[in-house]
């Protein structure tokens, strides 16, 4: 009898903290998706019932296909879909949690599996802990702050930025590495420079090539595979992502970093300030058609609802 008290008891103390939580939930929803709270209440058609329950309609969308929602809430399926987006970092941030390791350390096959399903679902896109059997060294590891890179001869800091990244204080004063990234130059010339030059050197990263496993056997397949590969950063510790490619080799062992990133890399995943570096998640992107645009990207997939809890 005393067991089954206690059962009650314990039932009764998570059924509380959970309501506390939603309502915290509930209240922030509606502060920070007000006007696509306002959209969906103007467009159902039964306005008055829906008004005491967008919020709730809203966050349900998690356990419902989305396309459910959407047929049930507008006639206009490209307005309704923008409006269905939802930024699921804090979830995102959950589940992560709940595979990664207490301490920064190299991933086992089960843990990248794991995460490599989570970030796929949650960005939408294919992400992988190797190609075709090549990979680095890890996927899990500290990234540090690295310098601009010469995109062209006669590149330099006056005309490297836009207006809004010489604004930029900490992006501005990285000023640029004296050499070369690992590919050489981005373009020949200044006047062959286009767009997929400046993206590629803006969302640049660093990895460790030389420590990938039997790297020297294998020196053209992993140099093929590197060259402005897609991988994606994520701060396990914000849940901050961006999509970047490899453009340089680094950082030395001794350091005890494992990757850098760009300035602009960087700013995107909150680690601008103090020491610039931090614990991130990084996984290769598998785009084959090349439709993945480089830069910050935040997790808009569902949540596993068939997790057990």
């Amino acid at each position: 009898m005393a067991r089954k008290r206690q059962n009650k008891s314990h039932y009764h103390s998570l059924r509380q903290k959970w309501l506390r939580r939603h309502r915290i939930a509930r209240k922030r929803f509606h502060e920070k998706h007000k006007e696509a709270l306002d959209f969906l209440i103007e467009k159902f058609p039964a306005k008055e019932k829906l008004a005491s329950g967008a919020v709730g309609l809203m966050m349900m969308s998690s356990l419902i296909p989305t396309s459910t929602v959407l047929g049930a809430i507008s006639e206009k399926g490209q307005d309704a879909e923008a409006v269905a987006q939802v930024d699921r970092t804090s979830e995102l941030n959950a589940e992560l949690a709940a595979v990664l390791p207490g301490n920064v350390r190299p991933l086992n096959n089960d843990e990248e599996a794991k995460i490599s399903e989570v970030l796929s679902r949650y960005f939408n896109m294919d992400v992988k802990a190797d190609i075709d059997g090549l990979r680095l060294n890890r996927t899990y590891g500290v990234i540090g702050a690295e310098q601009h890179l010469i995109r062209f001869p006669g590149d330099n800091m006056n005309i490297h930025l836009d207006a809004d990244d010489k604004n930029n204080r900490m992006i501005y004063s990285s000023g640029m590495a004296p050499g070369r990234g690992a590919w050489g130059y981005f373009t020949n010339s200044r006047s062959e420079f286009d767009d997929l030059a400046r993206e590629r050197e803006k969302w640049y990263i660093a990895v460790q090539t030389f420590a990938a496993p039997n790297y020297n056997g294998r020196l053209a397949d992993y140099r093929d595979l590197f060259k402005f590969r897609k991988m994606i950063v994520v701060n396990t510790q914000t849940g901050q992502a961006v999509v970047t490619d490899i453009a340089d080799s680094g950082p030395a062992i001794f350091t005890g970093k494992h990757l850098g990133g760009s300035p602009e890399v960087m700013y995107e995943l909150g680690l601008a300030n103090g020491p610039r570096k931090g614990p991130v998640l990084y996984f290769f992107v598998d785009d084959v058609n090349n439709e993945i645009p480089l830069g910050p990207i935040k997790p808009m997939g569902l949540p596993n609802v068939n997790e057990k809890n």
